[in-house]
């Protein structure tokens, strides 16, 4: 989450200096409709181009259920399943 360094423990400008960092700082934690799913879409495509440059990608962080989107094909995508239309009437 963009600008929760000390409540998301992020590492330091120091420590991503030794080693490349992915996906750090990137979704403003006021935006809602970001999903596990946003997530997957974007680190499985990263995971394969660190695989293509022979490197070992290493995922670190967030919660179990970001990881398992990784690993597990059982998302649904619900923002095609429903488009813009908010089944619960809100918003």
């Amino acid at each position: 989450m963009e600008g929760l360094d000390i409540i998301t423990n992020k590492v330091s400008p120091q420590e991503q200096r030794l080693c490349r960092h992915h996906m750090i700082s990137f979704v403003d934690p006021l935006v809602s409709n970001y999903t596990v799913v946003d997530f997957r879409d974007k680190a499985v495509p990263l995971i394969s181009y660190i695989f293509a440059r022979d490197k070992i990608p290493i995922v670190v962080g967030g919660t179990n259920y970001y990881i398992e989107s990784l690993l597990w094909k059982v998302l649904i995508n619900t923002k095609v399943l429903w488009g813009a239309v908010n089944p619960f009437g809100k918003g």
